[in-house]
């Protein structure tokens, strides 16, 4: 668990603590024209200074779809939530909780989905194009003195890919993605960037 303190500069470490094992569950299903998946978990987040202690419970929840659209064409999109296990949130990269100046320990909540479409064509190729957004609530940690400005509020994903097969159990493909952030005081940054990669199948 990852946590902040308002009236403390004691390394995060020295202040957090996991004190019991991550409960997971998931559930998938298949329909006719496509299939669906629902899963959730809870775990304990703990604080223990050596002078005072808290806990908090923190849980997620994911779901998601697939959905055959036509010949070779697939629908793809996920929701998910969290409340005190950010780091399950796929690129939010936030603390899960924070102390107060009580002492307390709050959880920090986010949410994230993405949408997606892919076009499988012939002879091994497809196309893939997804969109993806993550957003962080620090409202209350910010009132509650914690120094979030520099933090990232909203991060949003943009990937294309094509994928092909030249021969017998390789795969190959390059990717170009747009990468966009917007702290919490405003400020924001985005990024390019193109990939490339081959896989063999044993």
């Amino acid at each position: 668990m990852r946590t902040r303190r308002a009236t403390s500069t004691l390394p995060t470490a020295w202040l957090a603590k996991d004190s019991s094992p991550v409960l997971t569950a998931r559930y998938e299903s298949k329909f006719d024209g496509g299939a669906f998946s629902v899963a959730g978990l809870t775990k304990q987040n703990s604080h223990d200074s050596g002078v005072d202690d808290d806990s908090a419970i923190a849980y997620a929840g994911f779901a998601g779809v697939r959905l055959g659209l036509g010949e070779g064409i697939n629908l793809h999109a996920t929701a998910n939530y969290t409340d005190g296990a950010n780091k399950y949130l796929y690129g939010s990269g936030a603390d899960d909780a924070y102390l107060d100046t009580d002492g307390n320990l709050e959880n920090i909540s986010g949410y994230g989905g993405s949408l997606g479409l892919s076009f499988n064509l012939d002879q091994g190729r497809s196309i893939n194009a997804v969109v993806g957004m993550t957003k962080v609530d620090w409202d209350d940690a910010e009132a509650d003195g914690i120094s979030v400005g520099t933090e990232s509020e909203t991060n949003r994903n943009i990937l294309v890919n094509y994928q092909w097969t030249p021969v017998k159990n390789v795969m190959m493909g390059v990717e170009l993605s747009n990468w966009y952030t917007e702290r919490v005081d405003g400020t924001d940054d985005d990024a390019n960037r193109i990939m490339f990669a081959a896989q063999y199948s044993f």
